[in-house]
């Protein structure tokens, strides 16, 4: 049992479950372990089981520890029979010893070759033998410790690779003082103690409301006066609930996400803000999880104000504290971005204000290493040497980490009543410095298991953009070959496994070696012009051919609709239809595979046979992928042109379907070899070698796959990048992004498997959103139940119009409508500067005048101009500042590093003051016209003055992109497509649900990637769920200028949202997709959004107060 891999204790604990929960007889009444019910608990998809939520919180526990052992190549129950069939002696090897051990507990059932069960001959005990198994993976030794601190009184080294991939060697002599003689121990470090698990927490409304009115104290000499009792009280009495159209009680429900749904404006923040309060007097611990850094600083700002003020009313015994939780990284720069912000009064020189104590203070820090360092250099800001001082065989962490600023964030977390970080930070982070959990230091504890061990529940503010971003982060990127030596990690993964027990080692030699010959094969291919990326065939930009051959990911079946058409002519495959199924089954058959079942087609479709002539081609590709196959390159390139010549006589057309299919090849082979090499790294987390966790860490997943590994489609996706081609003798690199991991299920069981897989404790997540039920938006629709919610009831509040704008009459189009989205780059420029200067000249000029007369409207004269990057920004910025009669204040949003540079799409910052995103919440002091990028104003920005929003209307100058080859969106829209063919609330056969979501997870690859990636031409169901994610991101915009229970306008400029042609204008997409909605969608929508939705809904002509 010593020698027990991870593998074979998930396979006997998974029998053993599956005896438990799914029981099943022979003939003679002698219980069974099915393999196909055991295979269930690979999938990690508990909400596929409709008994998950009926379990106690022991048994939930032990099904999570066991679904975190699993192997994800498992949850096919072919695979896991095959597993367990050699597990439990199908082949019989003479090792009397391991066969003892094994058959005592399981004999097979039948015909060991066929077998599809297992005799458990565990006396009925079948948890209490799950348990046994998973004791070892339970000791804390199996974590790494963390880095010794270095003693006092000796010197050091260091070393920093800096930009250039060179390295600088320095040394530091760490002084002796009389308080410090001895190096410091690990209980230096910071102190956590899980938080035992809670059922429920309640939350009483009325307790919220009197908080509210005391924190409401310190506005009372304001200007705006007492507002939080004001905008709680309109929010909490106008919420409703399932079965209550009043709400007393919020339930916190352990192990559940929950969402409240609410409209932008009415008051989440304040609720998100009061519930750490509410926390502190409560003796909880509760973490608060906000968009992004800028929101942290704000959060702690106002929370710890509260809790101060709590504390002199004597409602806290001790001051309670908040904590910013937040990456080292980056910090000295954000520190020196806010520092610049500051307006100095020169009355009282050094005193910052508010933004210092807000942001700077939390942001800055200094390293006492500087100090004693000798060296060419100086540290660059966030390339500190904490944990790489070297003096012996190990690193050492530098002693100064306990009083460091850097670390702070840390200490104040470990002790703090409220805790607040950003999603991307609780998603991806890692806390540097180690961590004492429950009286064990740990290394590389997880911010996701900090908070999960330090809060008794989680809040997350706009879950929606949360579960966003866990779309985003299943994609890592990893450097598989690169011209810089020793830097692509399957060399350094070669290197590390020779350090490894012979055992262990003897599992990555063919995967690591697989990898490296691929991947170097297909760079030094594409380095030497043995066959190229992509073929273009404008020769007009020939100083751009580079970038052009090299831009973008490209994923191995991208080529495949300009393959299909050079190969199989006669399919006639035009850039507006979809590929034909046999024609991808065709070419799938012809381009070699490692395993037929990892094609998203062999579900579907026959094994197909090779007419002679194709045969021969198959086969020379083959050859390709072969160990001798890079250096017969040439040969086998020859060979393919004798093979295809009679089916392709034009030589270049030839010459590009060879590179295409080499390309094909090469991408597809690695794409299998990566699995086999990430699988067999992923097998060593638990064997508690130290020399295993560099490869462990070299080829982790990400965030989300760390705890979820594989999504609904059951594999991961990858894409490749090749750069660095202008010099590629010195820079060229090329690099995988891979795409895996669960990230719906993620959000829908932060609370419960991902924490008790992460902490050992199920949590209450309660989430808040303005956006978070929309069924067609794949990326932002939590899955997960709507237990509260406030509908948007304020009548014609929104005015959804269009506005399009007509090109001038000097123009030589004069006349015609102008579209931005689908112009060509090159012509987008102008195109965008004609926007911005007819749109002042025929409707804001006269707008803003309008405005600024009325009483009603003074105050909020202002109107925002969106486009989709800051280029495209300052070149409307441009053409506006040429408008003819321009009276009004303009402000563009810039970079940080373009605010004060001259920069060629620009206008002269005497006409246009330019801004950054930290500025735009003081926008209403010097503008009028603010133009900036869709992105950064969606979400978080509150312009307004005394609580009112500063913006009455928003122009929409460019159509959001719409791109389905985006491989985040691609991926979130496969698994999403999964999850959707989930039952609701689950079934007595998981396993058959998990397999039906697998096929409708893998057909929705296939439409993807049959599909025109043109929006006119796409297929309607991606429109529709392209242009719903759109929709979520206006829905927030239109909350920006809607603050303070305002009205607004929204128009649309860009021709593009209107032009017809193909029915693929904006209206007739919402229209179709509205129509999709089922009966109960329809309700929800009605009754979540109110009018929020149904100005979108009118703007297209549909009424879904009729359909609803």
């Amino acid at each position: 049992m010593s020698q027990m891999t991870v593998k074979d204790s998930f396979v006997r604990a998974a029998l053993a479950l599956a005896a438990h929960y799914f029981p099943q007889q022979d003939g003679e009444g002698k219980p069974l372990a099915s393999f196909r019910h055991a295979a269930f608990f690979a999938s990690c998809k508990p909400q596929a089981w409709e008994r998950w939520n009926e379990l106690d919180s022991e048994e939930r526990q032990l099904v999570a520890e066991v679904m975190k052992l699993s192997n994800p190549d498992l949850v096919d129950e072919k695979r896991f029979a095959s597993t367990a069939r050699i597990l439990l002696g199908a082949m019989e090897t003479g090792d009397e010893e391991d066969a003892e051990g094994t058959r005592q507990l399981f004999t097979l059932a039948g015909d060991p070759l066929t077998a599809t069960a297992a005799y458990p001959l565990l006396g009925g005990d079948y948890l209490g033998y799950a348990k046994s198994l998973l004791a070892p993976f339970r000791r804390p030794s199996n974590r790494r410790k963390p880095h010794d601190f270095a003693p006092p009184g000796k010197t050091y080294e260091t070393n920093e690779r800096t930009e250039g991939n060179e390295i600088v060697h320095g040394r530091v002599t760490i002084p002796r003082f009389p308080a410090f003689t001895q190096p410091l121990g690990h209980d230096a470090l910071p102190a956590l103690t899980t938080r035992p698990g809670l059922s429920t927490v309640q939350v009483r409304v009325q307790e919220l409301k009197d908080i509210a009115r005391l924190l409401d104290t310190q506005y009372e000499d304001t200007e705006a006066g007492p507002w939080l009792h004001k905008v709680l009280t309109s929010l909490l009495d106008r919420v409703k609930a399932r079965d209550t159209d009043t709400v007393d009680v919020l339930d916190l429900l352990s192990g559940r996400t929950q969402i409240f749904h609410a409209p932008t404006g009415t008051g989440k923040s304040v609720l998100v803000r009061l519930l750490g309060s509410w926390a502190a007097l409560n003796n909880y611990r509760v973490t608060l999880l906000v968009p992004d850094v800028k929101a942290t600083l704000a959060s702690v700002w106002d929370i710890s104000r509260d809790l101060e003020i709590l504390h002199r009313a004597g409602k806290t015994e001790d001051l309670a504290t908040c904590a910013p939780l937040m990456s080292p990284s980056s910090r000295h720069d954000r520190a020196l971005k806010h520092a610049s912000l500051v307006k100095e009064d020169p009355e009282a020189p050094g005193e910052w204000g508010k933004r210092g104590r807000r942001d700077v203070d939390h942001l800055a820090y200094g390293c006492a290493q500087q100090h004693w360092l000798d060296s060419a250099g100086i540290y660059r800001p966030g390339k500190e040497n904490c944990l790489g001082l070297r003096g012996g065989a190990e690193m050492l962490a530098c002693p100064w980490i306990p009083t460091c600023g850097k670390f702070a964030p840390a200490y104040q977390a470990a002790d703090a009543r409220v805790i607040v970080t950003n999603h991307h930070n609780f998603i991806q982070g890692t806390m540097r410095v180690g961590v004492q959990i429950d009286g064990r230091p740990i290394r590389a504890v997880t911010v996701r298991e900090f908070v999960l061990r330090a809060s008794d529940f989680v809040i997350i503010d706009e879950i929606d953009a949360f579960q966003a971003v866990a779309v985003d982060r299943c994609a890592t990127t990893v450097d598989l070959h690169s011209r810089h030596p020793w830097t692509a990690e399957p060399q350094i993964l070669d290197t590390a496994a020779k350090h490894l027990p012979l055992r262990f080692e003897d599992q990555l030699i063919e995967p690591v070696s697989h990898v490296r010959l691929m991947a170097e094969s297909l760079l030094t291919g594409l380095c030497t012009k043995a066959f190229r990326l992509n073929h273009h065939d404008d020769a007009r930009v020939p100083r751009l051919r580079h970038e052009y051959d090299y831009e973008g990911w490209r994923l191995p079946r991208s080529k495949d609709r300009e393959l299909i058409g050079l190969l199989f002519p006669e399919y006639q495959v035009s850039d507006g239809q979809p590929i034909p199924a046999e024609a991808i089954h065709r070419l799938n058959a012809l381009v070699p595979g490692l395993d037929l079942d990892d094609d998203v087609e062999a579900d579907s479709a026959a094994p197909m046979l090779l007419a002679p002539e194709w045969e021969r081609v198959s086969n020379v590709l083959g050859a390709v992928v072969s160990p001798r196959g890079v250096n017969q390159r040439d040969a086998l390139k020859l060979r393919l042109h004798e093979a295809l010549a009679p089916m392709i006589s034009d030589g270049r057309a030839r010459n590009r379907a060879i590179d295409h299919l080499l390309i094909r090849t090469l991408m597809s082979e690695l794409d299998g070899s990566l699995a086999v090499l990430r699988d067999t790294a992923q097998s060593l987390r638990h064997s508690g070698l130290l020399s295993a966790n560099r490869i462990i860490d070299s080829m982790r997943s990400g965030g989300i796959a760390d705890v979820l590994p594989h999504g609904t489609i059951g594999k991961p996706i990858n894409g490749y990048r090749v750069t660095g081609m202008k010099n590629p003798e010195k820079d060229a690199k090329l690099s995988a992004q891979h795409m895996a991991g669960d990230p719906h299920t993620y959000v829908s069981e932060l609370g419960g498997l991902v924490s008790l897989i992460t902490a050992g404790v199920e949590r209450p997540v309660f989430g808040l959103s303005a956006t978070a039920y929309f069924p067609q938006a794949v990326k932002e629709h939590v899955h997960a139940p709507v237990m509260w919610w406030m509908t948007d009831a304020q009548e014609e509040s929104i005015l959804v119009e269009s506005s399009a704008i007509t090109y001038g009459n000097g123009h030589r189009k004069a006349g015609e409508r102008i579209p931005i989205a689908g112009q060509f780059p090159s012509d987008k420029p102008e195109a965008l500067r004609e926007i911005g200067e007819r749109l002042y000249e025929t409707k804001l000029s006269r707008k803003l005048t309008r405005l600024a007369k009325a009483e009603s409207t003074r105050a909020r004269a202002r109107v925002i101009l969106t486009a989709n990057s800051y280029e495209q920004c300052g070149h409307i910025a441009t053409g506006l500042a040429k408008a003819k009669g321009l009276s009004h204040r303009v402000c563009v949003l810039v970079r940080e590093e373009d605010r004060l540079s001259n920069v060629r799409h620009l206008p002269d910052p005497s006409l246009v003051r330019r801004i950054t995103v930290e500025e735009v919440e003081e926008f209403p002091q010097f503008g009028d016209i603010l133009i900036a990028p869709l992105a950064n104003i969606a979400r978080g920005l509150n312009i307004v003055v005394n609580l009112r929003s500063a913006i009455h209307s928003i122009y929409l100058c460019v159509r959001p992109p719409l791109i389905i080859d985006d491989p985040t969106w691609m991926y979130g829209s496969v698994n999403a497509a999964g999850i959707n063919s989930l039952p609701q609330h689950g079934t007595s056969d998981p396993v058959q649900a998990v397999q039906t979501a697998r096929t409708a997870a893998r057909d929705h690859l296939t439409t993807i990637l049959r599909s025109s990636p043109q929006l006119s031409t796409m297929d309607l169901v991606l429109q529709e769920q392209m242009v719903a994610g759109m929709l979520v991101s206006l829905i927030q915009l239109a909350g920006r200028a809607r603050r303070g229970g305002t009205n607004m306008e929204l128009h649309f400029v860009d021709y593009a949202f209107h032009d017809e042609t193909w029915s693929s204008d904006l209206a007739s997409i919402i229209e179709r997709m509205a129509a999709r909605w089922l009966p109960e969608e329809r309700r929800q929508m009605a009754e979540l959004y109110g009018e929020a939705v149904n100005a979108f809904l009118t703007y297209a002509g549909v009424d879904l107060a009729l359909s609803a």
